[in-house]
């Protein structure tokens, strides 16, 4: 075994920067299958486990107390709250745009506040990004295809509900426009806190 330099590590960061880039770009130009594309970087890019340790943390071993953008979220009363904007149209197909973090309704936390916190709220069912950004990835075939998935997943994925207007409607998969958007949040991180590292 050898341990990686810190070139290395920076050439690594670099390409998980452009691969982020380019899924969440492809998603929101209309290719919703790239969600799975941002769950996989997201989850290299923050997630530890007892095995393996975010990415990030050999860039900045503080990369959890950096702060970066979200929606804040809603009271703990709240039994619907959807995260995405979604775009209704009378003329052609609705769809979950991309945040620009310009219009005020964003706020800034810490990224370990970011990813435990409860987000998509859907009834009872209450998911913190790090549980969508995992069943997309661990379940919809990032890293594998599992025949069963948490109930949570189904809610987000097939939500009882439509939005459109006229012949217009679109059943939104909130686990992927939420990946998606924590892929832009992330993008976001990335530029302002490790601009030297993505020039």
């Amino acid at each position: 075994m050898a341990t990686r330099t810190p070139a290395g590590n920076a050439k690594l960061f670099k390409e998980q920067y452009g691969l982020l880039k380019s899924a969440v770009n492809d998603y929101f130009d209309g290719i919703e299958a790239r969600a799975i594309d941002i769950a996989v970087r997201i989850r290299t890019l923050v997630h530890n486990t007892g095995s393996s340790h975010a990415f990030l943390a050999t860039i900045d071993p503080n990369y959890n107390k950096l702060d970066i953008y979200r929606k804040p979220p809603p009271s703990a009363r709240t039994v619907f709250w959807v995260p995405v904007g979604i775009q209704m149209t009378g003329g052609g197909d609705s769809k979950i745009i991309r945040d620009d973090f310009k219009q005020g309704r964003h706020e800034l936390v810490p990224l370990e506040q970011w990813w435990i916190d409860e987000y998509l709220i859907l009834g009872e069912v209450r998911s913190s990004k790090k549980q969508v950004v995992l069943d997309v990835a661990n379940k919809d075939g990032g890293a594998h295809v599992d025949k069963e998935v948490p109930q949570r997943h189904v809610a987000a994925t097939l939500p009882p509900f439509e939005f459109g207007v006229n012949e217009n409607f679109l059943r939104p998969d909130l686990a992927r426009g939420t990946v998606a958007q924590a892929g832009g949040e992330l993008l976001d991180y990335i530029e302002r806190h490790f601009p030297n590292y993505i020039a």
